[in-house]
């Protein structure tokens, strides 16, 4: 079997941390016993892996963010980025473009054109709507026309690419009922899990690593900390049960740390808290194992799926959440879920579960059992090759 090569174009200074670099980087990771030969061309900023070709844009004065959300240098950091892809497949002749995010699909499209006698097949790794992301973080939220024109740019780039891997339910139905791509085209590919998180360690150890109370309930949270993702929802349940119970504990795992400083320090919460700023990775797995009840709070359903959650179901836990579609896929009847998309219920959610401690350890052993079925690097790594070796195939 000859060895297929792939460009993966990913528009964001890969890697750092986050739930869109954390889907790349497994997804590459699952193919490195397989016949397939992957360059990673990205921004110029961004920690890099040995066992990773990783090919980076000439690097871009005073751009140094990492956090997800708006940066003025991004479309700079873009052309360059086209300019990059361009060099790289004119000199490695891919077999396939495999873009991630609205931005790569454009740029490996434009890519397509110029070379077009080769005949790439592109693929859109889509993890989310555009518009629907700009509407979450709050972006244009005064001039709705603007998220108006997001909409519409984001179907055209949905016309471009020839096959699509799906993070979430929603973006498959985004992608067929609103944007009318035939269903045989689109393909959901959920995150995938590396195997250290499936493992059981010692709790008490690693509490008492982490300076952590041994006494107390520890409610968890990994992400980004920032308003689309829905900390505010955490904040609130925060303020609200440090009032009436004494035996919680928050762990606030992520980045930027600013705002939710500011929030701890204001209400007088240090003395239950915990802010560990960002972790490598691969130390993410320690921080799952103290945890008691994993946090998702994010409401919206914007077809982004939630990456942490597949992580908190490979470390057994159960998970307060809100009842958006690709929550409900995913866990079914094994999530603690509110009964409406607001901050009442979300905590009246969180109560529940601390409350009923024994369906809660079963519905955190389930979760388990439900991610390394679905979402081990085996399951994905078929429906990657499966598809690279399709679409090679059909261009040759």
């Amino acid at each position: 079997m000859r060895t297929l090569k792939v460009i993966h174009i990913a528009p964001t200074p890969f890697f750092a941390d986050r739930g869109c670099h954390i889907r790349i980087r497994n997804e590459i990771y699952s193919l490195r016993d397989q016949s397939v030969r992957i360059i990673l061309c990205t921004y110029h900023h961004g920690k890099g892996f040995d066992d990773i070709d990783i090919r980076r844009i000439p690097r871009i004065p005073g751009y140094n963010q990492l956090e997800a959300g708006y940066s003025p240098f991004r479309f700079i950091a873009d052309i360059f980025l086209f300019l990059l892809v361009l060099r790289t497949a004119w000199r490695e002749r891919p077999d396939i473009l495999h873009a991630h995010l609205h931005e790569g699909a454009l740029i490996g499209w434009f890519v397509r054109i110029l070379l077009f006698w080769r005949r790439l097949p592109l693929i859109m790794d889509m993890q989310g709507s555009l518009a629907g992301e700009l509407a979450a973080y709050g972006a244009f939220r005064s001039v709705p026309a603007v998220l108006r024109l997001f909409h519409h740019v984001e179907r055209i780039i949905c016309g471009f690419p020839d096959f699509f891997f799906c993070s979430s339910e929603a973006s498959c139905r985004l992608l067929v009922e609103n944007f009318r791509i035939k269903p045989d085209k689109v393909l959901l590919l959920q995150d995938v899990v590396p195997d250290d998180f499936f493992a059981e360690r010692d709790r008490d150890l690693w509490k008492g690593k982490f300076h952590i109370p041994g006494d107390k309930k520890i409610l968890l949270y990994t992400g980004s900390l920032l308003a689309g993702k829905g900390i505010h929802h955490v904040w609130e349940a925060m303020r609200t049960l440090s009032s009436r119970r004494q035996d919680l504990f928050w762990l606030l795992v992520g980045y930027p740390l600013e705002d939710t400083r500011d929030f701890v320090r204001e209400n007088n919460l240090e003395n239950i808290c915990l802010l560990p700023g960002q972790v490598r990775y691969d130390e993410l797995p320690f921080w799952l194992t103290v945890a008691d009840l994993a946090l998702e709070p994010k409401s919206d359903d914007a077809g982004e799926a939630s990456g942490k959650v597949l992580h908190y179901m490979a470390a057994g836990l159960p998970i307060v959440c809100f009842p958006t579609g690709n929550n409900r896929k995913i866990l079914s009847d094994t999530g603690f879920f509110a009964e409406s998309l607001t901050r009442e219920a979300y905590i009246e959610a969180v109560v529940a579960a601390l409350d009923n401690p024994e369906d809660a350890v079963k519905k955190g052993r389930r979760n388990r059992e439900i991610a390394r079925t679905n979402h081990s690097m085996a399951a994905v790594q078929q429906k990657l090759m499966d598809r690279y070796s399709t679409l090679a195939a059909k261009d040759r």
